[in-house]
């Protein structure tokens, strides 16, 4: 963080305005309401191009990301007690519809992603836990007329947050297009995300759900006050749900409007020759995700955990699906490695990331435990090629290591429902599978991971129900983020140890542009290019 910052953008050499920058990808998110948008590439199309914040990231030609004040006029003020947060927000900011921003829209913002339609797949958990009356909130809607404690505003330039206990990182929060600004005026509930107000450089132009978004300059923009975004294309088209293979052969080719677009699907694994001779094609950073195999602490001891991690195959696994060091990095720590505070320690219990496996070793130290066919269950989905060879390559060496396995075959339809069950008796790969942190702190990462309360819910790597371990995390989440940063490290040592659940892969993220498109700087904290700093031409 760095509250010190302040616009407008620094400058790119060379930078050109005008022309037409198109983004591709294959998938499409189910909503661009700001109040929904939990999406990597919602979230990145919004907060850098749309929506302003209190907060925004600030990521530097080389790649470091940093929180600065954005809307507001600095980072926050927090009371003593840690839990009452005041913001006092830039004067004379405007939406693209020339309306004046005021305080009272980001509660009325906050309000409304408390609604299960809207925002009900955002990041609004944080918010039920956090925010005076968020337990029991349910947004302006179910709740009209409902006096909500949980933020409030005071006059037209303060916003306060009212909190149930300390929370740090709540400036880390506000970043979320969830918490940029929405005047009460401006609701039409499942309808906003066709043409939410606009607070950036650019404004939607049309929306077609699902498919495409056309995005133009938004004359009411304050480049002076905006420490994070340009204006550099007169227009930006985002493509959705694109076949990533022919539209990367495109871009390679730069082909008629290949040429000015970027692909941000990731590099298909058939061009992956192109990655030298076309180097200044394709853009590889990393990403807020990691990859995990679940493992049930309460069904498998420990010494059975210990086996598990040195009969695992990596390589084999990999193989399976695809995956390759363009994909994925090996992973050895619960958190991404650009996580502040992370640091790479030597490998315990096994979880080296990486390799085929010791089944001669595992059977051994499953022989000395007693433990000698120990039954490891799990559902795999069976109607994916690939997920059945990656299934079968992990059945054979847990077989090979002494295990006995019973594999359930289900649909990819109902693969997540199953392995998100907290009553399910499978003991291997149930609850979160892979997870993208929502902040660079170790508070967006290890709580979903460790504690009762994911557990309950069939959303953690080990459920774990320890009140020690909920009182640790807590502890350490109401810690400044700077300070927290060496007991988060020795929390993820902690959890090795006991390998609660396997950690597999850290996730690379990897673009493709034409050769029209300069500038395009991975943000570590999206996974995606900073689109605010792209130009063409």
């Amino acid at each position: 963080m760095d509250a010190s910052v302040k616009g407008p953008a620094p400058e790119i050499s060379g930078a050109k305005k005008g022309g037409t920058l198109t983004i591709t990808a294959a998938g499409a998110p189910p909503t661009f309401d700001p109040a929904g948008a939990y999406y990597e590439f919602s979230m990145t199309i919004l907060s850098e191009l749309v929506t302003r914040g209190l907060t925004g990231y600030q990521v530097s030609k080389d790649g470091v990301s940093t929180l600065v004040p954005d809307l507001a006029q600095g980072l926050g003020k927090e009371s003593a007690d840690g839990k009452t947060w005041t913001f006092k927000i830039k004067p004379g900011m405007k939406y693209s519809n020339g309306q004046p921003v005021k305080a009272a829209d980001f509660v009325y913002a906050i309000k409304r992603s408390f609604d299960e339609n809207l925002g009900g797949n955002g990041p609004v958990p944080y918010l039920k836990t956090y925010l005076v009356g968020g337990d029991t909130y349910q947004g302006p809607f179910k709740d009209a007329g409902k006096d909500f404690q949980g933020v409030t505003s005071q006059g037209d330039d303060t916003v306060i947050f009212h909190l149930t206990r300390k929370w740090p990182t709540l400036p880390y929060y506000l970043a979320f297009p969830a918490a940029s600004p929405v005047p009460q005026s401006a609701e039409k509930k499942a309808a906003y995300e066709k043409d939410p107000l606009a607070t950036g450089p650019y404004q939607f132009k049309s929306f077609s759900k699902g498919t495409s978004i056309v995005l133009e300059k938004n004359p009411q923009w304050d480049a002076q006050s905006d420490p994070i975004r340009h204006q550099y294309p007169d227009t930006i088209d985002v493509k959705l749900g694109v076949t990533a293979l022919t539209q990367q052969q495109q871009i390679l080719a730069n082909s008629g409007s290949g040429a000015t677009t970027v692909d941000i699907s990731g590099l298909d694994a058939s061009l992956s020759s192109k990655v030298n001779s076309q180097a200044k094609q394709i853009v590889f950073g990393p990403s807020p995700c990691e990859a995990y195999l679940p493992l049930d602490s309460q069904k498998i001891p420990l010494e059975v955990r210990k086996a598990i991690a040195i009969a695992y195959p990596y390589d084999q696994s990999r193989k399976a699906v695809g995956d390759s060091s363009l994909t994925l990095d090996p992973a050895t720590t619960y958190a991404p490695p650009q996580v502040p505070g992370i640091q790479q320690y030597p490998p315990v219990n096994g979880l080296i990331g990486k390799g085929s496996g010791d089944p001669a070793k595992a059977k051994a130290m499953l022989k000395k435990a007693g433990k000698l066919g120990f039954e490891l269950s799990w559902y795999y989905v069976s109607d994916k090629t690939e997920d059945v060879a990656e299934n079968n390559a992990k059945k054979a060496a847990f077989q090979e290591a002494g295990f006995k396995v019973k594999d359930v075959p289900v649909s990819q339809a109902e693969f997540s429902e199953k392995i998100n069950d907290p009553n399910a008796p499978e003991n291997v790969g149930q609850g979160i599978q892979s997870w993208c942190y929502d902040w660079p702190s170790g508070d967006s990462i290890y709580p979903q991971l460790f504690s009762s309360t994911t557990a309950k819910d069939g959303r953690s790597v080990a459920n774990l129900r320890d009140a020690a371990i909920d009182k640790e995390l807590n502890r350490i989440s109401a810690m400044d983020p700077t300070a927290a940063e060496p007991e988060w490290l020795a929390f993820d040592k902690k959890m090795t140890e006991q390998v609660m659940g396997l950690p597999l892969s850290y996730s690379k993220a990897s673009s493709v542009l034409g050769n029209k498109v300069h500038n395009v700087i991975p943000d570590p904290t999206h996974g995606l290019p900073d689109f605010a700093q792209i130009w063409v031409g």
